[in-house]
């Protein structure tokens, strides 16, 4: 816990764009020194996108994308613990720690690519940038996992939930329900939620749904919002686990 929280403080610092590119690079730039000692790799870096990889994937083969928004919306940002809960700005701060601790900790496949992307808050062109760059690269996303943060989940005291699952066939879907079962009782679904990057990979016939952390309190607001520590690790360990096994073998 002690690292995911001075990975979460790193990470909850300002990021803006202004539709075209990064305008503040502050949180770009925390990113990029977490992982400059890792086992990942720059893939690509371009105007409203960062990707990540452990291995250069080859044409054509099958890879699952991790797509994490890092744009703000506030003013000034923090991350603080108080009264067993934490407490900050933590759109999209906190699925930003969840993934590098991730990373960090050898916890991903090697067929997963990272996307640290902006604009979500707008009309996400980071996502959309993000397809067309892997698309250049003849790189088959067969699926993807969008992260954010939600109000949805917590008056049921959810570690996480389930959103906007879109293009999922029956076999892919039977082996989330697998992937999950261990969760019974920890998480809540959402069929249809708030619009995010999903919509988007969705809109170019890729299998997505977004994973989200539940938190109390407007998630816009520079006031911030409330996270349950038990979030952690189930929020990592279940994103990682789904990008695992999510393609079969």
């Amino acid at each position: 816990m002690e690292q995911f929280l001075q990975i979460l403080t790193q990470v909850t610092v300002n990021s803006c764009d202004n539709g075209e590119q990064f305008t503040d690079t502050t949180r770009l730039l925390a990113i990029e020194n977490l992982l400059k000692e890792s086992d990942y790799e720059l893939l690509y870096r371009g105007n409203l996108t960062m990707l990540y990889c452990k291995r250069r994937p080859k044409v054509g083969e099958r890879v699952v994308l991790v797509s994490t928004h890092i744009d703000t919306v506030y003013s000034h940002c923090f991350a603080q613990e108080r009264d067993g809960y934490l407490h900050g700005t933590f759109d999209n701060s906190y699925s930003n720690a969840a993934t590098i601790w991730n990373m960090l900790n050898g916890k991903f496949a090697d067929n997963v690519i990272i996307a640290f992307t902006g604009d979500e808050e707008e009309d996400s062109r980071g996502a959309i940038e993000t397809v067309c760059a892997l698309g250049r690269m003849q790189c088959n996303i067969a699926f993807a996992i969008v992260l954010d943060v939600t109000n949805e989940g917590w008056e049921q005291q959810a570690s996480f939930t389930i959103e906007n699952d879109m293009g999922i066939d029956i076999f892919t879907a039977h082996r989330l329900v697998e992937i999950l079962s261990p969760y019974s009782g920890k998480y809540a679904y959402v069929h249809d939620a708030e619009p995010d990057e999903s919509w988007d990979y969705d809109e170019y016939g890729i299998p997505c749904f977004t994973l989200c952390a539940p938190v109390l309190g407007d998630m816009h607001s520079d006031d911030g919002v409330l996270l349950r520590k038990e979030s952690f690790p189930a929020y990592p360990d279940v994103l990682a686990k789904v990008a695992k096994n999510i393609l079969g073998s």
